[in-house]
């Protein structure tokens, strides 16, 4: 991002911060119904309209910094592998053997001349062409050419690399992201070190989940500990992205915003004093730092009240001394305990308490602008009527 694009960021979150405000919708208060987590048919038209339609992304172009460096994902309920080819581009292929159809690899890993299927050990250069069918004198002619692997549409760009899960989607990476992607660009992710990741597989939708990283309403109340030591609570701002508003980015300003009044604005250093979590849609935190990135990955889980999250963390300076890579370890693991002890601790009672039955709505305040977009977007694009609604006059007081 430009300098000027980062102080007027800081501007306005000094004037939420010094007015008590914050960024606001002109709806709000609205009441969501409660069904948006529990109902079992909106739930199928996300997976099939949402997550089957639309490019998901897989991982940071870090993640395979080497030809034959690949990497296994099964959360778009497709087993998909993506690999980083001699000529250094990425591909993304069906896990699936075009012989029989076992896996070819699990987790993530490096690939010395290409794949070979541990079933009946054909082969598969990088490019997915089958190039050996094992004892092939006494298994008969076969034209290799239409036994190549099944191939996904597959983009690396802006250090991302997106994988769309039908074989006949068309998509780029700069029609999904539209004027983000530049800015998500101007950071450099793709080089970034990856320090850990840690998996959740929870019992809640995974929207639920979802909510909890597009709003600082919470942080002196769930965080007062942790987060909400060193971050302002209901103070942000918000701009969205994209051809239909369904990306977000979130500036949450730490509390020393504030010094920045007393010094010239050629002396500002503005992302001292904050850090953006950007929202791409469908499923996707983004939290970008001078230091740290950290990408959550939410996916729908077997039921409509499960959910899995993917959590990795990278650093964006060289991690180029023990005392950086111990210190990047520490934040790592604040971090997941944060979320685990104290996000997702919070919405798995939520998730508890829907089940009961005994409340119709839940709502989202005018301080909740992501939200309500969000939700709005969910339904749009899985061609749903909207469904929030103005709460009651009187019930706002």
């Amino acid at each position: 991002m430009e300098r000027s694009d980062l102080i007027e960021v800081a501007k306005r979150m000094i004037h939420y911060a010094e007015t008590g405000t914050t960024a606001s919708h002109d709806e709000g208060p609205r009441r969501n119904p409660i069904a948006t987590y529990t109902d079992p048919e909106q739930f199928e038209y996300e997976k099939e309209r949402i997550f089957e339609r639309y490019p998901q992304l897989v991982c940071l172009s870090r993640d395979l910094p080497n030809p034959g460096d690949y990497l296994t994902r099964d959360d778009m309920r497709k087993p998909i592998v993506v690999v980083r080819n001699r000529d250094g581009q990425v591909r993304a292929f069906l896990n699936s053997c075009s012989h029989r159809s076992a896996r070819l690899v699990e987790g993530q890993g490096k690939l010395r001349g290409g794949f070979v299927c541990p079933y009946h050990a054909w082969a598969f250069d990088l490019n997915g062409r089958c190039t050996g069918i094992h004892k092939e004198e006494t298994f008969g002619e076969v034209n290799r050419s239409e036994y190549g692997l099944v191939e996904l549409p597959c983009e690396e760009k802006y250090g991302f690399v997106y994988v769309a899960p039908r074989p006949d989607a068309h998509f780029t990476v700069d029609e999904h992201l539209g004027d983000l992607g530049p800015q998500l660009g101007s950071w450099d992710l793709g080089q970034a070190t990856l320090i850990d990741s840690h998996e959740w597989n929870l019992d809640t939708n995974w929207k639920l989940a979802l909510d909890t990283f597009c709003e600082g309403y919470h942080f002196w109340p769930l965080h007062s500990k942790t987060v909400g030591t060193f971050a302002m609570t209901n103070c942000s701002t918000y701009d969205r992205y994209g051809k239909h508003g369904e990306h977000h980015r979130l500036g949450f300003p730490s509390k020393t915003i504030l010094d920045l009044r007393g010094l010239p604005e050629d002396e500002w250093d503005p992302m001292e004093h904050f850090s953006f979590v950007h929202y791409l849609f469908p499923n996707i935190s983004l939290l970008v730092s001078p230091d740290e990135v950290e990408l959550f990955q939410l996916f729908p889980g077997d039921r409509v009240d499960q959910h899995i999250t993917r959590y990795n963390l990278y650093m964006r300076k060289p991690m180029d001394s023990d005392e950086r890579w111990e210190a990047a370890r520490q934040h790592f693991g604040f971090i997941r305990d944060v979320v685990d002890q104290e996000d997702y601790w919070v919405s798995a009672n939520v998730q508890r308490n829907f089940r009961t039955g005994m409340r119709e709505y839940t709502t989202f305040g005018r301080n909740e602008p992501s939200l309500i977009n969000m939700h709005r977007t969910f339904r749009h694009m899985a061609g749903l009527p909207l469904v929030d609604e103005p709460v009651p006059q009187g019930e706002a007081e």
